[in-house]
């Protein structure tokens, strides 16, 4: 593992305090395979809970790249969201005791992504930078694809311009293409709830680019 930050986890008043490697988040797990794998999350966490350590690069190393890229769509800067997506990992190691398996682990996962975002946006204003092309395939002319550039920069600013809330369900349920009940689970709010605030952002977004394309 590369690049590893190490960070000193609790485990709780009884027990030893000790240093562990975290992945940040991008693919940085070297490529052998893990003699974990043929665990699900569950058994994986339960491992953790009892106190083994390398359960929990088999969790990372399967979540990594959905926590990473739901991080940069809610914060559209590469550096940003790798450092949200290892905090968030950080995190649930450190609380792993405190998951109570109610829910999936990769639910409870989302939602300290997105709260750690939600927080990352409140506390200072994310850097900006530009899409990356949006190309459908190899043919497009010029024009095209200074189009679709064009088209991908107005969603951006759109979606940036969205309440939190709002930001966070339409990540999840459009971007993310989540069902709304995971989305309801991840945010701990009502489905109907849910269902509202996308529709907002749907119309918010939709009256922001009206005229603009």
């Amino acid at each position: 593992m590369t690049k590893a930050t190490k960070k000193t986890i609790s485990r709780g008043a009884t027990k030893t305090m000790r240093k562990r490697k975290i992945s940040n988040g991008v693919n940085d797990f070297p490529p052998e395979v893990s003699k974990y794998r043929g665990l699900t999350d569950a058994e994986l966490v339960k491992l953790v809970q009892a106190g083994e350590v390398e359960p929990f690069d088999e969790l990372v190393r399967r979540h990594q790249v959905k926590i990473h890229d739901l991080c940069y769509k809610m914060l559209r800067n590469y550096d940003d969201a790798k450092d949200m997506a290892q905090e968030t990992f950080i995190k649930a190691y450190r609380k792993i005791n405190k998951f109570a398996g109610r829910s999936k682990f990769s639910t409870w996962l989302y939602r300290i992504a997105v709260n750690n975002c939600l927080n990352f946006l409140k506390r200072q204003k994310p850097t900006e930078e530009l899409f990356e092309e949006i190309t459908s395939s190899g043919k497009e002319g010029p024009v095209e694809k200074y189009k679709s550039k064009k088209f991908g920069e107005m969603i951006r600013a759109a979606v940036a311009k969205l309440p939190a809330v709002q930001k966070a369900v339409f990540t999840l349920r459009t971007l993310q293409d989540l069902p709304y009940q995971e989305v309801s689970e991840i945010l701990r709010k009502p489905v109907s709830t849910i269902k509202v605030n996308h529709h907002l952002a749907v119309k918010n977004l939709r009256q922001y680019l009206k005229g603009k394309i």
